[in-house]
């Protein structure tokens, strides 16, 4: 079984271990494997091998299946992510790096036992863990008209003229410092919010071109191509149980 916990800037991912074809996602990746090793191509095109393993936003990255179990941990790195191993990124040219010294097996069985109850308080102690016991970021907080910009703006007003005039800042010079400051490019991070919004009405609804007209994609076709660069997998194993799936997902 493969059962995936959704919130709005948190995931987690538990069972089977399992393949991906290369692709890249948004989110800041952490894959913990219960035994054995993950193996990961990267952009290099080389294939490596992690006890376990962070992978930046946007790094991209194919898997060879896992055996055994499989955590994984999705951040938001804007925000539930934004101050995780910064230093290790920056000097791992922002490609995928070991962390199996820092995830040490009691700290994957405290997370897999969290993550089996599969309720509202997983995402609190996850990132109760993350935060307390691992690097944190020294730079400091998001530039304000930045921050203030990616704070609940609608998807129909996350246009960058508009955010751009809202700053006070030219379009130029608003997609420079929102890259600068998020390590994001804004065409990235509001592409996200679309497949987003859609992945949030797969929970509400079978029909993929529902989700994907409430996403604000074009059609079907173009959620479905941008799903599977996102994740490594096709929106329709949620909906029609191609593999065991399941998920749950949660507003807070």
């Amino acid at each position: 079984m493969k059962n995936f916990l959704i919130w709005n800037d948190f995931a987690t991912y538990r069972g089977d271990g399992f393949a991906t074809l290369r692709h890249s996602h948004f989110y800041i990746q952490i894959s913990l494997p219960d035994s054995g090793r993950v193996q990961l191509r990267t952009r290099d095109g080389e294939w490596k091998t992690y006890n376990s393993v962070f992978i930046p936003s946007g790094a991209s990255h194919e898997m060879i299946r896992v055996e055994g179990n499989l955590t994984l941990l999705f951040l938001d790195p804007m925000t539930t992510g934004y101050h995780l191993f910064f230093e290790r990124s920056l000097a791992a040219n922002h490609s995928a790096f070991e962390v199996g010294d820092i995830f040490t097996d009691e700290k994957k069985a405290r997370i897999t036992s969290i993550l089996n109850r599969s309720d509202t308080k997983v995402r609190a102690e996850i990132l109760e863990i993350l935060n307390q016991d691992f690097p944190i970021r020294t730079k400091g907080a998001i530039d304000d008209r930045i921050q203030k910009s990616i704070s609940n703006v609608e998807l129909d007003e996350f246009s960058l003229a508009s955010l751009a005039f809202d700053a006070r800042l030219s379009v130029e010079r608003f997609r420079h410092l929102f890259r600068q400051e998020t390590g994001v490019p804004f065409s990235a991070y509001r592409l996200w919010l679309k497949t987003k919004k859609a992945v949030d009405n797969l929970a509400n609804r079978s029909h993929l071109a529902d989700a994907a007209h409430e996403g604000g994609f074009a059609d079907q076709s173009h959620f479905t191509r941008i799903f599977r660069r996102s994740f490594g997998i096709s929106p329709s194993d949620f909906t029609k149980k191609k593999e065991p799936f399941s998920a749950i997902f949660f507003s807070k």
